[in-house]
């Protein structure tokens, strides 16, 4: 069984914009859950503020082995420039992938030398 929920989310008048993707999935071994979130803020600026800084990463990765769960977050957060009509804008964005696996049986991910065959 796999379930796929897509929402839009936009606000003009915040400039705010902000894409989620959802799926579900069960099959004989496991119950995954997969979350995609991409959020976008535009402001407008007078000028490029320089090189800017490089895009955060944050990654976290999480194994329960008594409610035999596994849980990875990635979010990559930054912001770069572009510009349209003469005016330069600043586009903050912030971009996470959520994996949650809850096994059924006492079976974890495979071991890599089986992934990398």
């Amino acid at each position: 069984m796999r379930q796929l929920v897509y929402k839009k989310r936009q606000s003009l008048r915040n400039r705010r914009k902000g894409i989620a993707i959802h799926e579900f999935s069960e099959d004989k071994d496991c119950k995954t859950q997969v979350r995609k979130n991409f959020a976008y803020k535009v402001t407008r600026v007078e000028q490029v503020e320089g090189p800017g800084e490089r895009p955060q990463i944050f990654i976290l990765k999480e194994f329960n082995t008594q409610t035999k769960e596994e849980k990875f977050t990635f979010r990559v957060r930054g912001d770069f420039f572009l510009t349209r009509d003469r005016y330069v804008f600043k586009v903050e964005f912030c971009h996470t992938l959520r994996i949650g696996i809850h096994w059924k049986k006492n079976i974890f991910s495979p071991k890599k030398s089986v992934t990398l065959t």
